[in-house]
């Protein structure tokens, strides 16, 4: 933990240099600080064990068409496992790291202003649920940081190219097909402003409302698409978090009506981010019943790294936007805390350890 605090801080304050232009260095160093901490990790995250095991395994079967009807991955990740296989797994993880840290550096610098880079920094490594939790999930991170590369094509109207990249990240994660009809956002020019904020909230309230009707309509839409793997997520309840309930649900709700609300201060092409960020709220209440829908969220909250600093910054009244901004950070450190405390990750994260600590390479 406190490794991931001091490289989490030295990364911030970089990243807040980068706003004078003389300092502009600083930026691409922190990222690649990121990438070192990231590229050397060893058996940090709750499912390291699972995947370095699961690369011996793959990798011992003659035959690439494995197939087992209990397992839930994909081809193209078995194919990424041969394709390493004489480079071994920590040659693998450098090179998804390598991946993730690009896309994000490529992200960050074309929708956050410059000034706003610690923040956007800030975001990404100390909400729990980007940088670490991306850290254990292997595959849906990556099909993570292929779906974000979709984005500018759904912006230019370029459906057909954004479906192409959607459907290749599913390759890695199958549930990355269920975002599919995002790529048709694109065409609502529709500004947000009060009514979104009166229909967001409605929506909001009536899926928390109709859980069961909704998990019923979700369990269908895997059967129709070949997911029904995916089921088993249906099987689990939401993470347990002290954030689901009581102030944080408020929280939760307050954010998303001022993406709405602010959405109509931004050109169109933030405002896509702003659309998206929006939608991985509905699936909040969701992630209370079922841990699939907590999943398909993660998709759509990355944009929010771009999203929350535009929206901050969009706040005439300076005592609101401090105010705003030290809100979000509050609960971004407040779930850090949880998250390294949890019986959920806690002792798979809370020591920091390195491939340096391994005999062999492998």
């Amino acid at each position: 933990m406190i490794e991931t605090i001091v490289i989490g801080l030295l990364c911030v304050v970089l990243a807040f240099l980068a706003r004078y232009k003389r300092l502009s260095w600083t930026f691409p160093l922190a990222m690649v600080i990121l990438f070192v901490f990231l590229s050397i990790r060893y058996y940090w995250g709750n499912d390291y064990e699972q995947y370095i095991d699961k690369f011996t395994i793959y990798n011992a079967i003659d035959r690439f068409d494995y197939s087992d009807p209990d397992e839930r991955w994909e081809v193209g990740w078995i194919l990424l496992y041969r394709l390493f296989q004489p480079l071994g797994f920590f040659s693998l993880v450098i090179v998804l790291s390598a991946f993730e840290i690009g896309v994000y550096y490529w992200f960050i610098k074309k929708y956050v202003p410059r000034e706003w880079y610690w923040f956007a920094m800030f975001l990404y490594v100390f909400n729990p649920y980007f940088m670490l939790v991306h850290a254990s999930m292997l595959r849906q991170a990556l099909a993570i940081g292929l779906v974000l590369l979709s984005i500018p094509y759904i912006f230019k109207k370029r459906f057909v190219v954004a479906a192409l990249i959607i459907v290749f990240a599913s390759l890695f994660h199958s549930s990355a097909k269920i975002l599919l009809p995002i790529v048709f956002l694109g065409y609502l020019n529709w500004k947000m402003g009060n009514k979104g904020v009166i229909i967001g909230g409605v929506l909001f309230f009536a899926i928390l409302l109709l859980q069961n009707i909704v998990l019923h309509m979700v369990e269908e839409t895997l059967s129709s698409l070949g997911l029904n793997k995916y089921t088993y997520y249906l099987e689990e309840g939401k993470e347990t978090s002290e954030l689901a309930t009581g102030i944080g649900f408020v929280y939760q709700i307050l954010m998303m009506c001022m993406v709405l609300y602010y959405e109509k201060k931004q050109d169109r092409e933030i405002g896509l981010l702003f659309k998206l960020t929006a939608l991985s709220f509905l699936f909040i209440p969701l992630g209370f019943v079922a841990q699939l829908f907590s999943r398909l969220g993660m998709y759509l909250q990355v944009p929010m790294i771009a999203t929350y600093p535009h929206m901050v910054r969009s706040i005439d009244n300076k005592i609101v936007r401090v105010g705003t901004l030290l809100l979000i950070m509050a609960f971004t450190v407040y779930d850090f805390h949880v998250f390294f405390n949890s019986e959920i990750y806690g002792d798979f994260y809370i020591k920091y350890r390195t491939i340096f600590e391994s005999f062999v390479w492998r």
